[in-house]
């Protein structure tokens, strides 16, 4: 008797549904059917239906759950054509794009699909959300003629769940049914010409190559013979008929390849290293003309015993990928050079600096004093430029420095046509027409320089972009400016994206956050990330000053650095317009105060070691440049009041080599271990300096 009879139909379901009650508690509780043991065939099957209705139960639940959420998900992307529509009447085109991709991160593809989404099917929204069509599916079917769009909503009706690329088939096939009906040309013969073409063409270059394998294997074992002692007649034929075979292969190239490929290698550089398809073509000309050997003078087969350039393998092997060198480092280095770039996801020793096979340039704009310059020179990058208006600034970047290319000028009245092509263009515009501290201007402060920026990219084409400013920059107040700027940059083909970057998440001791617009030509946004902060709580401001805070022998020292277990607030240097040395504004005064600093003008001294206990003492310039990262031996030009600005006003050193790390990494592919370079002193090498040989002298 089958099993399935052995219980009475009519009785079965009250069983059924007491057993699928347990069975859903037991599910509940994790346990599995297999888990449960049956005493006998009715059982069994009585128990294997409760589950299967348990299971059932959660399915349906299940099932529920997700057509709600799918119609949910289609009402919410007509939100999203809503919002673009409404905003049509207000803003361009290009900023609504801009907002949705950077602001609300909607995948840069979509976005323009969503500008159609509610003028093309907004007549069928109800159809679409009532049947929880999948959003990629409606923003493709916004994208289809009309004779598409039909039919699809024929087959939505009918209770069919659409796929995207049903979508395409879709258009292929309802163009071939028009094309027949309109008489158009069949072009799939012609494809099928192309096509056909194209495998031949594959056929004979796998053929080519099989055969330059079988050569370069017979030219390995001829290598193996011991100093080609062997003079036979039979291997005497083997060389002969190894040379003819190159013949052969040199003869048929032309028909397979670019006479381009032959009559360049892959860079000048990898020509030197014996790489590239003219190293082929040379090897093979070598063994064709019986040039097999080391030795120069030779007289084949007479000579004494010869023996083969293993070269010559090499140079053959390499087009089938093989190198003479495998070394890792060296294997990166080559496909550098011939123009692709390996991106690194770990540092595999830990490295502190990028990899470079050559400089990678950097003209920077508002220099300032230079943290952001230290910082990307720290980051790998070679100063082609420096631009800086204020006379004081740009005498310290040539006094630390005095082989960087320092312009003082205004940007807005400087050619920079020679700067042509420069791998990244970095800034720190200026940020009094966004700062808090500030009235806020915007685009409407004639200190905005955002114009000029811009103006720059469009005319040197630089591969990155990195503009720092303030955190004002990202408020609801400049969004519309904002914006526009990155409208500007998606017109000039560059993809950008806007962030915040903290510094005590970089190991600043300092609360300071600035707003960083980072943009890259097409084909280089997919290698960036932004930089991830640091596993290590940054140090405090007791930590960092300690030293120069009781350089005085001061007593109390150590209870001041205690006490002063925090971090600093923003450094505000603020314009040409401010006077006096101010550490904050009204809301900041009392965190300097309860970290045991003054924050009222400059300090005249240290506390030295008969100072009480209780005295706050103020804040040096040197202090007030450790805590912006500068390094101890950095010096400031100008009066203490210029000096303050520079300080101030400066982008971190740590901040800008984290950043342009990250932007080396997308253009080199290079990682880095961002903590161990951070760690790492920055240097800031004047040149040679003679001085202590001299006193030896």
């Amino acid at each position: 008797m089958d099993r399935h009879e052995a219980i009475n139909p009519a009785a079965e379901e009250p069983l059924v549904e007491a057993v699928a009650e347990q069975a859903a508690q037991a599910l509940e509780a994790g346990d599995d059917r297999a888990d449960a043991i049956a005493q006998n065939d009715a059982e069994a099957v009585l128990l294997d239906r409760g589950f299967e209705a348990a299971y059932g139960r959660e399915l349906v639940k299940l099932k529920k759950s997700v057509v709600t959420w799918r119609a949910r998900q289609a009402r919410e992307a007509f939100r999203i054509g809503d919002l673009w529509k409404s905003l049509e009447e207000r803003l361009p085109r290009a900023s609504i794009a801009a907002f949705l991709a950077n602001e609300c991160q909607v995948p840069r593809k979509d976005v323009a699909k969503y500008a159609k989404l509610v003028s093309v099917l907004g007549k069928q929204r109800e159809i679409l959300i009532d049947s929880g069509v999948a959003v990629t599916v409606m923003l493709e079917l916004a994208q289809q003629n009309e004779t598409v769009r039909r039919e699809a909503f024929s087959m939505i009706r009918s209770g069919r769940s659409l796929q995207p690329k049903e979508l395409r088939a879709l258009k292929r096939d309802i163009g071939l049914a028009e094309s027949v009906r309109s008489e158009s040309p069949d072009q799939s013969r012609e494809r099928a010409f192309k096509n056909s073409a194209a495998k031949k063409a594959r056929q004979a270059a796998t053929s080519w190559l099989q055969d330059l394998e079988g050569m370069i294997n017979e030219l390995l074992e001829l290598s193996s013979i011991e100093a080609f002692e062997d003079r036979s007649e039979a291997t005497i034929a083997r060389v002969e008929q190894l040379c003819r075979k190159a013949q052969e292969l040199r003869a048929r190239m032309p028909d397979l390849l670019d006479g381009d490929l032959l009559a360049t290698s892959e860079t000048p550089k990898l020509d030197v290293e014996r790489a590239g398809w003219p190293r082929v073509v040379s090897a093979l000309d070598r063994i064709a003309r019986r040039d097999l050997f080391v030795d120069l003078d030779w007289d084949w087969p007479n000579s004494a015993p010869l023996k083969i350039d293993q070269l010559l393998v090499w140079d053959l092997a390499w087009a089938f990928g093989h190198d003479r060198d495998n070394d890792p480092r060296a294997s990166r280095r080559r496909l550098r050079l011939s123009g692709r770039l390996p991106l690194d996801t770990v540092s595999d020793d830990d490295r502190v600096a990028p990899e470079l096979e050559q400089s990678v340039s950097v003209l920077e704009i508002c220099a300032g004093a230079g943290g952001q310059a230290l910082g990307l020179h720290a980051a790998g990058f070679a100063h082609a430029g420096l631009v800086e208006i204020d006379k004081d600034a740009a005498a310290t970047l040539r006094l630390n420095k005095p082989r960087w290319n320092v312009v003082q000028a205004d940007l807005r009245e400087l050619d920079l046509a020679a700067y042509k092509g420069i791998a990244l263009l970095a800034g720190g515009v200026p940020c009094q027409p966004f700062s808090a501290a500030g009235e806020r201007m915007g685009r409407h402060d004639e200190r905005d320089l955002f114009p000029e920026a811009l103006g720059l990219v469009k005319q040197l084409r630089p591969k990155a972009v990195m503009l720092e400013n303030v955190t004002g920059a990202l408020h609801g107040t400049n969004s519309m400016y904002r914006l526009e700027i990155l409208a500007e940059m998606a017109a000039m083909g560059y993809d950008a994206e806007w962030r915040t970057l903290y510094g005590p998440e970089f190991g600043l001791c300092q609360k300071r956050e600035r707003a960083i617009l980072v943009a890259f030509q097409p084909g280089i946004m997919h290698r960036f990330r932004w930089p991830t902060p640091l596993r290590t709580a940054p140090p405090t401001v007791g930590q960092t000053l300690k030293d120069l805070v009781g350089a005085k022998g001061w007593k109390h020292v150590d209870a001041w650095a205690e006490k002063a277990n925090g971090l600093a607030p923003t450094l505000i240097g603020g314009s040409q317009k401010k006077k006096g040395i101010d550490l904050a504004q009204k809301k900041s005064r009392e965190s300097w105060t309860v970290l045991g600093v003054e924050p009222s003008g400059l300090a005249k001294s240290i506390p030295d070691e008969n100072s009480p206990a209780n005295v706050l003492p103020k804040l040096t310039l040197r202090m007030m440049a450790r805590i912006q990262d500068f390094p101890d031996d950095w010096q400031f030009c100008g009066s203490k009041q210029q000096q303050f600005r520079q300080i101030a006003n400066a982008f971190p050193p740590r901040m800008a080599r984290a950043m342009g790390l990250a932007i080396m990494r997308a253009l080199t592919g290079s990682e880095v271990n961002l903590e161990r370079a951070l760690a790492s002193p920055i240097p800031t090498g004047r040149g040679l300096d003679l001085r202590r040989l001299r006193c030896l002298a």
